[in-house]
């Protein structure tokens, strides 16, 4: 809008807008001078003690400091034949800028130094023989008024504060704002790493395992190669489906992928490609209803990392045994196996950090230990029921 561009342009130029203020005040006073036949005196003193206004927000109290010394000179030098002039004026405005834009100190110096002119001029003013009484109200007005100037300057001072501080506030939720937005970025970008990590090492591992038996097996029985070649397809497919539906946030030309995600009735199937793939799986399943989807997906991704460590870890031969089941109000997930891994430590990998990530979301908690026959990986997550 004009107006508001006009009162931007006109607070970023606040030394020429003071300027021209002062400039005008002095014109006017001229003028109502030479109306009047005026002597030199009252152009002289008019100038004297409007002059400091040009530059009474830029040194505050310099300017007021120029207002008062020449206020002073004009109650010495004319108090008892002009005595007020037009000029004066320029005493209340002094006060109102050191009330807005000087230091607390000089606001208060000001304040005083204004009330202490208000007595000066109730005592000279007015001039005519007139009762104690009327220099007592001519004083008290003049007081008003410089009360009244300093009010106003505190109070702009205070309002100013208060939209300096809005300001701040809406730049700090500006800034939380797009913290939050990052935030929700990275937690996004690690979910999607965690999916695609635990689909790719699962159908990777299945893979090789499939492949490594059918080249064993294609010399001595075709069939089993044949069947070692179409799991593995199978699990290729199934992964480019997972992986597709993983990163389709990411997608920039259409929708995301909207196929459901994995869950407790997938598990079996899991087990079954596991079983196919040539490990020995021992499944309990006895999951109660009404769990929520977000505990499922967990739960599957659990399951699919700690048969997928038992195929890459646990050795040729080895069994795994997976157990889920209800313990209070926690849901108890156990996959073990009898494997027999090479020693020496192992580093967590991304797997099992992935799986603490899952796990630590809502609010469980899982280990990874060894056992005298093997490996015992423990999630303990808290149920929510849905109704």
């Amino acid at each position: 809008m004009v107006d508001e561009r006009v009162v931007l342009w006109l607070r970023r130029r606040f030394a020429l807008v003071d300027a021209v203020f002062a400039g005008a005040l002095i014109v006017g006073c001229v003028l109502c001078g030479i109306l009047v036949g005026a002597d030199a005196d009252y152009f002289v003193l008019s100038v004297v003690v409007l002059g400091p206004l040009a530059i009474r927000r830029r040194w505050p109290e310099v300017s007021a400091a120029g207002v008062a010394v020449g206020a002073f000179v004009q109650w010495v030098l004319i108090r008892d034949s002009t005595g007020a002039l037009p000029a004066d004026i320029a005493v209340p405005i002094a006060v109102y800028t050191l009330a807005a834009y000087g230091r607390g100190y000089s606001s208060r110096i000001g304040l005083v130094g204004g009330l202490f002119g208000a007595v000066l001029g109730g005592w000279s003013w007015p001039q005519l023989p007139m009762p104690v009484l009327a220099h007592v109200i001519v004083g008290a007005g003049l007081a008003s008024t410089v009360l009244a100037a300093w009010l106003g300057g505190a109070w702009q001072r205070a309002r100013r504060g208060e939209l300096l501080a809005l300001a701040e506030r809406a730049e700090l939720l500006e800034r939380t704002r797009d913290q939050g937005m990052r935030l929700a970025v990275l937690s996004e970008r690690t979910r999607i790493a965690r999916d695609i990590h635990d689909i790719l090492a699962h159908s990777l591992a299945v893979i090789v395992a499939q492949s490594d038996g059918g080249r064993y097996a294609a010399a001595r029985e075709p069939n089993a190669a044949v069947d070692a070649l179409t799991a593995i397809g199978a699990h290729g497919r199934r992964a480019l489906v997972e992986t597709r539906r993983a990163i389709g946030v990411l997608r920039a030309d259409g929708e995301p992928e909207t196929s459901p995600s994995p869950g407790f009735t997938d598990i079996a199937r899991l087990v079954g490609d596991m079983r196919a793939a040539g490990l020995p799986v021992e499944l309990t399943l006895d999951v109660p209803r009404g769990i929520a989807d977000g505990i499922g997906l967990v739960v599957y991704r659990i399951v699919q990392e700690g048969l997928t460590n038992v195929v890459k870890h646990a050795g040729a031969g080895a069994r795994a045994r997976v157990s889920i089941s209800r313990d209070g109000d926690w849901l108890s997930i156990d996959i073990g196996d009898d494997g027999h891994p090479a020693s020496g430590p192992q580093s967590p990998g991304y797997g099992l950090i992935g799986m603490r990530e899952r796990v630590a979301s809502h609010g469980g908690d899982i280990e990874l230990r060894r056992t005298p026959d093997g490996h015992l990986l423990t999630a303990r997550i808290p149920l929510r029921i849905e109704e």
